[in-house]
């Protein structure tokens, strides 16, 4: 921000705050480890001219300025979370008692709580070292006689980081939503094992998704590509297809609550023999076991290949199937041993305690699409 957040009024008894779609925002956007590339084409293409300045943290986040309705950053698909950032000067955490720098937090609060319906936040909480301190408890006293919201250290929704900043400073981190931007509105009913969907999102991307593809997620579960898929742009057909009854349950619901009932075909079919028309599909995803909370490595030694040869029978000339998978020796190995599928790149991604990679794999072309740069 040019000269801190906008400032918080009292106007007729409430809280106002003044600012315009002009505002200059200093943000920082949470990522999964690998995933970096993904959100910084994101921001570029869907917030062009509006971010400036995108900068790698070196922590799993990237920063930047933003013009223009904070809003705008709810609706990111590879982000996991997006905060507001306030620097302040000063050798301790104190230096936010100040009552210049507890106004700005408090006007920042003002913005973020202006994002969403009145009930959206409860009580806050802080991430920080020390927080049990008495700084923390005089910070969290004085927030919460000024917001009217509670301190709940463990479950509050209004998530605010401090930690220390650049030349010595300090800096305030307030998330823009009650819930990291990963944890999906939409996902009214889930599955041991499901798919992140910020995982997803990238997968979506990677296929270079347009209108005019017809899209088959192998293995859907509870439907989470299919979601990130048709969110992402129009699909001229989409099909999501799981052995488990419950599965197709669950990914019927996650559609309906994501506003997209009636714009995907589930089916119920093995994956490696799906009954599907051979030569149709221009991308396929697919989220197969790991072996670890889902399946067993044993069963793995025979899902994978049987999964490549049915996804090469449907494939058209040229197209891409991205495959996510922690299993990394035994997908390489049935590449080396597999005809029709070629690998373009992967990617590593650091989730929790698991390192997956994303699989690019094109189908044997004289003319493939040429491939996203990462």
């Amino acid at each position: 921000m040019k000269s801190g957040v906008s400032e918080v009024i009292e106007q007729r008894g409430r809280r106002v705050i003044t600012g315009s779609r002009g505002d200059e925002w200093e943000v920082e956007c949470e990522v999964l480890p690998g995933l970096e590339g993904f959100l910084a084409r994101e921001l570029r293409r869907r917030l062009a001219g509006r971010v400036q300045g995108i900068v790698d943290s070196g922590r799993a986040s990237l920063r930047f300025r933003f013009r223009g309705p904070l809003a705008d950053l709810l609706t990111l698909r590879t982000a996991q979370a997006a905060f507001l950032v306030l620097e302040f000067a000063g050798q301790r955490p104190t230096a936010l008692l100040g009552d210049q720098s507890l106004r700005r937090l408090l006007a920042a609060i003002e913005v973020v709580r202006g994002l969403h319906p009145p009930d959206a936040f409860a009580g806050f909480r802080f991430s920080a070292a020390g927080r049990d301190s008495p700084t923390f408890r005089r910070l969290a006293e004085a927030l919460a006689e000024q917001t009217g919201l509670r301190h709940e250290p463990e479950g509050g929704e209004l998530l605010i980081r401090v930690r220390p900043g650049g030349q010595g400073g300090w800096q305030a981190l307030v998330r823009l939503s009650p819930r990291p931007l990963s944890t999906r509105h939409w996902r009214v009913r889930n599955l041991p094992g499901a798919l992140n969907a910020t995982i997803a999102a990238a997968m979506v991307e990677l296929t270079q998704p347009r209108p005019q593809d017809r899209f088959l997620n192998l293995m859907c579960g509870s439907g989470t590509l299919i979601v990130e898929r048709l969110l992402r742009c129009p699909a001229a057909e989409a099909v999501g297809c799981d052995d488990s009854e419950q599965a197709l349950a669950a990914a019927q619901a996650n559609l309906g609550a994501a506003g997209l009932g009636g714009r995907a075909r589930l089916l119920l079919a093995n994956a490696t023999r799906t009954g599907l028309p051979a030569s149709r599909f221009d991308a396929i995803c697919v989220d197969p076991p790991y072996g670890n909370l889902v399946g067993s490595h044993r069963q793995n030694l025979l899902l994978y290949p049987a999964l490549l040869r049915e996804a090469a029978r449907l494939a058209v000339p040229g197209a891409a199937l991205i495959v996510v998978t922690h299993e990394l020796r035994l997908l390489e190995s049935c590449l080396r041993e597999s005809p029709d599928w070629e690998l373009e790149r992967s990617v590593r991604v650091f989730q929790g305690g698991q390192r997956p990679a994303l699989y690019l794999l094109r189908r044997g072309d004289d003319h493939p699409r040429p491939s996203p740069p990462l």
